[in-house]
Order: structure tokens, then C-alpha cells, then sequence
């Protein structure tokens, strides 16, 4: 290896500079190019399902992880390897349906904000086919909003009552008996992510009556934009 010395000069202040210039052939000690250089370790960040997972292992209800899916609203964007992996440890098609759906943007609402505040009295509620409390006026009850709990004060038997939180609210559907111009909607329900069902109707719908059923329909469109909101047609109820 040969050392010169090279004289330079800048153009600015006209100093002098001595820069030394190898020439040549050399070379280092074997290895010595690895020990100078780096050593980058590359570590893929945590998936988000496997909090999830975590949770699942440690023996959390379908409840629990429910309403943390629904407060973190993370974007999982599961695979098909993970969603086997879900699956292989015991997570709910329930479970895993919500974590698809997390992470979706509130869908757009034009007007005032509604308060999540109201009460629709005098509905009937439904259970299996048959009405629970009959057609009369004095067996009916209350479906409350208040907030984030939705309940249902029965005004005979508070045996009956319940109340959920309305994030744990899957689908809101209508019940609407199929007409040529315009289907009739007499019914009005929810579907919980754990799998409970909740049907309402006016207590005239044999009559065809339906004020509150789509007063409530309404309703929740506007309260709770974020939902998912279906019609259900039928022949006959």
C-alpha cells in the first residue's frame, strides 16, 4: 500500500489543504469487515389477534373479549393460518366474526347528533313465534334507552325485565311481512353477539299497526349509526 500527499485548494477562501490518498493494494484481517459492520435484527411487531388469544388462554368468557373487541375497535385483519389458529384454541365464530368486522370507521351521519336517550312504551315483546304477553293494551311494556344499556321493563312481571349493553348489540332487524308496492314492517328485534334474540311488535299488528315499531327502527338507525341494520321479508307472521 503507497501513501501520497495531495495539496488542494478551496475556491471560497483560497486556504490549502494536504489529504493524504492510498493507493494500492491491502486488506484487512479476515473478519474484520463483519465485526465493523451492524448487526440488524429484524423483529416483526406482535399481531394484534394474539391478544386476543392470550386472553382466551387464560380463561376469559366470550363476554369479556366481546366487549374488548368492541372498546379497542382494533383492525385485526386476521389471516386464514390465524383464524385456524383462533379456531384451534377454542375462539367463538361469534368472537371471531366481531374481530372481521373491528376496526371499521363510525359510518357517516348527516344531522344532529341523537341523544341516546328515549323510551318507547307500549310495545309487545315476542318470544318464539308467539307473543309473550298477549294484544292487550295492559300487558305490554317499556324499551328503554339510556345511554349504553338498552332495557325492557315488563309492566306485570319484573320477573321479565332485562337490560344489555348496546354494544353488545350484533344486528338490528326489522320483520316485514312482503307486499307488491311496499313491504310492511311489523316487527322490530335485536341479536346480541352472544347469540340472544329480542322481538318487538305494536300491539295492533294484525291490524297492520306499526307506529312504534318503526318509531324504534328509526330510532336506532340514528343513535346507533354503527351498527348492522337488516330487513328480514316474510311471506306471513
Amino acid at each position: 500500500m503507497n501513501v501520497r500527499w495531495l495539496t488542494c485548494t478551496t475556491k471560497t477562501s483560497g486556504r490549502r489543504y494536504h489529504v493524504r490518498r492510498f493507493t494500492g493494494k491491502f486488506a484487512l484481517p479476515q473478519g474484520s469487515l463483519l465485526a465493523l459492520a451492524p448487526v440488524l435484527t429484524i423483529v416483526a411487531p406482535p399481531r394484534p389477534y394474539q391478544d386476543i388469544l392470550k386472553l382466551k388462554q387464560a380463561g376469559l368468557s366470550d363476554e369479556f373479549l366481546l366487549n374488548k373487541i368492541h372498546a379497542d375497535n382494533v383492525p385485526y385483519q386476521l389471516t386464514t393460518p390465524e383464524i385456524v389458529e383462533l379456531r384451534t384454541a377454542g375462539i367463538s365464530e361469534t368472537v371471531l366474526e366481531a374481530m372481521m368486522r373491528s376496526g371499521q370507521p363510525p359510518a357517516a351521519t348527516s344531522g344532529v347528533e341523537i341523544a341516546r336517550k328515549a323510551e318507547f312504551s307500549g310495545l309487545v315483546r315476542v318470544s318464539k313465534g308467539f307473543l309473550v304477553f298477549g294484544t292487550s293494551a295492559k300487558k305490554v311494556g317499556r324499551l328503554v334507552v339510556d345511554g349504553e344499556n338498552v332495557s325492557w321493563f315488563d309492566a306485570e312481571d319484573p320477573k321479565k325485565n332485562f337490560s344489555i349493553y348496546a354494544r353488545n348489540i350484533k344486528e338490528v332487524f326489522s320483520t316485514c311481512v312482503l307486499r307488491p308496492a311496499q313491504n310492511l314492517c311489523l316487527e322490530f328485534g335485536f341479536v346480541t353477539h352472544t347469540g340472544e334474540e329480542y322481538r318487538f311488535r305494536d300491539p295492533g299488528w294484525k291490524n297492520g299497526d306499526n307506529k312504534l315499531v318503526l318509531e324504534a327502527t328509526s330510532y336506532f338507525r340514528q343513535a346507533f349509526p354503527t351498527l348492522f341494520f337488516s330487513q328480514r321479508a316474510v311471506s306471513e307472521m
